[in-house]
């Protein structure tokens, strides 16, 4: 049984393997807790470095809360940086479920962040997911993909 009594012991679970489903549960029973009670920051929870941190994040992702994960999109799509990472298609699939004029908002800003660090591969991926057919909201990006293509473009890199 799980039962982790700060940040920095969740954040340690989190980190050492991936979880069983039903460990995973009761720490997300643990979080949300925390997360009502002001004990926990969830963008601490949002840092991808190594281990199993990541893919039991985004395994948590649908049994929060929706408002918790519509405030933190900006950095949950940090997780398309490499789509390789572990989680990131859990995301992927997540996500495809998120209003989408507020998936929208936050791809415009993390686009222009991408672009501001020269990150082609981070815009390459957010460019899979905004074409991906299975996604089935690419009419609706249709100006964050242009820009998105240009920028690739500008970088002598073929998007098609």
């Amino acid at each position: 049984m799980i039962e982790p009594i700060n940040e920095s012991s969740i954040l340690k679970i989190i980190g050492e393997k991936p979880l069983y489903i039903h460990d995973l549960i009761n720490l997300v029973f643990e979080i949300k807790r925390k997360l009502r009670s002001k004990e926990l920051d969830f963008s601490a929870l949002i840092q991808p470095y190594g281990g199993s941190e990541w893919e039991n994040l985004t395994m948590m992702v649908p049994y929060l809360p929706r408002e918790i994960i519509e405030e933190n999109l900006d950095q949950l799509l940090e997780g398309f940086m490499d789509l390789n990472w572990p989680g990131s298609r859990i995301l992927y699939g997540y996500l495809a479920e998120i209003d989408i004029y507020k998936l929208k908002d936050s791809f415009d800003r993390v686009i222009d962040k991408a672009i501001g660090m020269d990150d082609t591969e981070w815009v390459y991926f957010l460019c899979i997911f905004m074409d991906d057919e299975r996604v089935g909201m690419k009419d609706s990006f249709i100006p964050q993909i242009e820009k998105s293509h240009s920028f690739l473009k500008s970088r002598n890199i073929d998007y098609d």
